[in-house]
């Protein structure tokens, strides 16, 4: 068994708004280095708060706002998928790979942004937001895998269905796919939002400026892709 996970924003999109800022945006909130919104993401960058705390305080904010199921709906026709997404599934499916969407990203967004596309993965993983009868938001549940819990779900995968670390490719752009290389499996940052995106011990290879998936296929179906690390 062999499987492919990936990021979302910024990897199976293109050019597209961060769902989190649009939200806080369109609920009159400023998003400026010295908003409130920046200073939640520090406090946990800092290991200030935890990642559920993190949520609860956003969650808690949105609230304040009174934050309409319909405000994602809307967002996430702005949200373009990257050129290339059905040819490239269908070839890594057709090759015996399974999957996987990992990303701090919103699971109705990612679902809705793929449409039919969705069909392609064994699994999206994503944060969860809960409505009441209202269609006000009234909770989020924080995904498990994001930053380094994106590691861990390549460990449970490794663990679970006892595939190799070297049978595993995990594509991604940004500091929070970092982590994962401590799996062993292989990485590629493609059009990298990171600076450490030169760093092999990181990244394994890297694919600069595509505006088509399928030019991941010539680094994935590379014929040493079994090799041992």
């Amino acid at each position: 068994m062999k499987a492919v996970v990936f990021d979302f924003d910024e990897t199976l999109t293109r050019n597209s708004p961060n769902i989190w800022r649009s939200i806080w945006q369109n609920l009159g909130y400023p998003t400026d280095k010295n908003s409130y919104y920046v200073e939640l993401y520090m406090q946990f960058i800092n290991e200030e708060i935890t990642h559920q705390q993190w949520n609860v305080l956003t969650c808690e904010a949105f609230k304040q706002q009174n934050m309409n199921r319909s405000l994602l709906d809307k967002l996430a026709k702005d949200i373009t998928l990257i050129d290339g997404i059905d040819e490239t599934m269908q070839t890594l499916k057709s090759n015996g790979f399974s999957l996987h969407i990992v990303s701090g990203n919103i699971d109705t967004v990612i679902e809705d942004v793929l449409g039919d596309k969705a069909k392609y993965f064994d699994s999206i993983n994503a944060n969860k937001f809960l409505y009441n009868d209202e269609n006000k938001l009234s909770y989020i549940i924080p995904t498990k895998y994001d930053f380094q819990g994106k590691s861990q779900f390549v460990s449970e995968l490794i663990d679970k269905n006892g595939i190799r670390p070297s049978d595993i490719y995990y594509i991604g752009d940004g500091p929070n796919d970092e982590w994962v290389y401590e799996t062993g499996c292989n990485t590629l940052c493609l059009n990298p939002t990171t600076p450490n995106f030169n760093n092999k011990r990181i990244w394994n290879n890297t694919i600069h400026n595509s505006s088509n998936l399928t030019d991941i296929l010539s680094i994935v179906l590379t014929k040493d892709f079994n090799r041992d690390r």
